[in-house]
């Protein structure tokens, strides 16, 4: 069963939007839509609150696929998408995510996904820097700093505060600040950090076979919103 999931009150991309570029994408790769579900929940909302989500998710069957245009579509929050794919993966249900062309499966390594919210995170940064400063639209625009991303964020995992990067890497702490800021490289090394530990989103407590938040409801099929 191939279900697409669009997110009502998406501040960037509308729902029209959603589903014309996931209708594109599963032409693209030969994937037979068979029913379309629409989250209403707040773009912010947590997932303990989302009940529509919750039902939706307790509806799918094992072997599933879920299409949606951006990760956001299940939520902003790295917790939450955490709990999410546990769940989803117990079930092997996949996830095509379509703005990213990218295809999330129980086998897909931690470190993948933390590559693809690093791309997520870019496309964010990119659309809110246009959406402020009227700038034209496309990729972030390239800074001195980019050749040493991947030390600034190895810097970061070790707890290194901007002042020691900015001595190591012999550059100005105020210009090295605004470049972490501006690609979220915190939040990107707070995510990577919580996902190994979560050792490739296999739970701790495996043999419960049993989602925390998402649980069903005596019914193994659980009920499909329409």
């Amino acid at each position: 069963m191939n279900t697409i999931l669009l997110r009502a009150k998406d501040t960037k991309t509308n729902v029209i939007q959603q589903q014309k570029h996931i209708f594109r994408y599963a032409h693209q790769n030969e994937l037979d839509i068979n029913s379309t579900e629409i989250d209403n929940s707040g773009i912010n909302d947590r997932l303990e609150t989302k009940n529509e989500l919750k039902g939706f998710l307790r509806s799918l069957r094992d072997n599933d696929n879920i299409l949606i245009h951006s990760l956001s579509t299940f939520s902003n929050n790295t917790e939450d998408l955490i709990k999410i794919f546990n769940c989803l993966f117990e079930r092997s249900i996949c996830v095509y995510i379509t703005n990213i062309n990218m295809k999330i499966t129980k086998n897909t390594k931690a470190i993948e996904i933390f590559s693809i919210l690093m791309k997520e995170n870019d496309i964010s940064a990119d659309m809110n820097k246009t959406i402020t400063q009227g700038r034209p639209k496309g990729r972030m625009s390239k800074s001195k700093f980019d050749i040493y991303r991947l030390e600034i964020i190895d810097y970061l995992e070790k707890n290194c505060s901007v002042n020691e990067i900015s001595r190591l890497l012999h550059v100005s702490r105020s210009s090295l600040k605004d470049y972490i800021n501006s690609r979220g490289l915190k939040d990107l090394v707070k995510t990577r950090t919580k996902l190994l530990q979560k050792k490739d989103f296999k739970k701790t407590n495996a043999a419960t076979q049993q989602c925390n938040i998402i649980k069903k409801d005596g019914n193994n099929n659980g009920l499909r919103y329409q």
